[in-house]
């Protein structure tokens, strides 16, 4: 009932803005241990 009623009423900007966050904070995270990675084989 909760989703229904959250979906029925539209997401709030925050929500995105904590979404977008999330995922560029794992994308870095993710290139950084790339580049860790390829620092340590050389």
């Amino acid at each position: 009932m909760f989703v229904w009623g959250s979906a029925r009423r539209g997401v709030p900007p925050q929500v995105n803005v904590i979404g977008t966050l999330m995922f560029v904070m794992t994308v870095v995270v993710v290139l950084v241990g790339q580049m860790v990675a390829r620092r340590r084989d050389r």
